[in-house]
Order: C-alpha cells, then structure tokens, then sequence
C-alpha cells in the first residue's frame, strides 16, 4: 500500500491533484482544505496516501496532517458513508470542528456535509463519540497530550465525555509547567461550582 507520495504538482482540480513522481503522474484526491493547502504548480510537495483498494479500481486520497487521515477512515467506518462523503466532510468541517460536532452531537453541522442528513448526522455522533480522544499522539504538542490525560481523568471519575471535554477547554493549558494534577484541581473546582 502507498502511504506517502512526494513529488511535483503537476496539475490542481477541485478535489483532486495529480502529482509527478519520476514522470508518472499519481491522480490524488483530497479535501478541498488540503487543496487548498498545496503547492503552487511546478513545486515539489508531500501528501499523506491513504490507498482504497476496490474489484474495479484502486483509489488515493491525500491529506497534509496525519489527523485528516485518522479521520477520513473513521467517517468510512460508519454505516452508509463512502469515501466521496467522508472527503466532504473534511472539505466542510476541519479536524477540530468535525470533533467538536460529535462531541457535543451538534447534528446540525454535520448536515453542513453533502450526503448527511439528520439520520446520518445522528449516526455519526453515536458511532464516533467514544472515538474522538484516541487520536494519534504523532503531530499532537505536549499541551493536547495533557488535555486527553486531563479528559480521560475525568471520565475516570465518571464524568461524561462532553462534560469532561468542555471543562477541560475552559482551561489555559498553554503555561507548559502545568502538571496533570493541577489541571484535574481547577477541572474538579469548575465542575463543583456548576452545581
């Protein structure tokens, strides 16, 4: 399988890009997002592949950050969405608003994604919810790494997931002395005045 392709873009569609490598041009397809993100023409760019083997035909998507790709394969996952829905997905909605959808089953902007519907929004945010925190550690800062401790401690002490993500949020954790401790402390006096 490919996993990675790196050459020169030869030619940028509206969801698709055809990228040279040693004089053979690789049709790529990738959320408008990444498109937007790629070199100008006749420049040498990256792409992470993730390669979609069918009877007929073997497909590639490209994404720029390792999180894009987590995620296209989760959407594939759920009932009903294909490849074309999930890449509309992370043309309409980035990583983080796509989590925070789903996190707070706000369906009304998943049915922002051609192909969704309420039915399907709804799905969703049932079949993924409980995967919005295992993302790969590969591109996340030490800062995100102490926000999912901080999250998971919580739901430890069984707290919900959207209760614990949306406590965690309202708390600076930029300072990188911080230590996990003090930021369950401040979660837990949050979640205390709230009732």
């Amino acid at each position: 399988m490919i996993a990675k392709l790196r050459g020169i873009i030869d030619f940028i569609g509206e969801n698709h890009t055809i990228m040279d490598i040693s004089g053979v041009g690789y049709l790529i397809y990738c959320p408008t997002k990444v498109i937007n993100k790629l070199s100008p023409l006749g420049q040498i760019d990256e792409l992470l592949i993730e390669t979609i083997v069918r009877e007929d035909q073997i497909t590639l998507y490209g994404f720029k950050e390792e999180r894009e790709k987590y995620w296209f394969n989760l959407l594939l996952k759920v009932q009903s969405i294909g490849a074309k829905t999930a890449m509309n997905g992370l043309s309409v909605l980035s990583v983080e608003e796509l989590e925070l959808a789903i996190i707070s089953e706000d369906s009304d902007a998943l049915t922002r994604i051609t192909g969704i519907g309420k039915k399907g929004a709804l799905r969703i945010c049932t079949e993924l919810k409980d995967k919005t925190f295992h993302i790969p550690n590969i591109i996340d800062n030490n800062n995100n790494n102490l926000m999912q401790d901080a999250i998971s401690g919580l739901i430890s002490l069984g707290y919900g997931q959207s209760e614990a993500y949306s406590t965690i949020s309202k708390i600076n954790i930029k300072d990188e002395d911080k230590k996990l401790e003090e930021v369950l402390q401040l979660a837990l006096k949050i979640l205390s005045e709230k009732k």
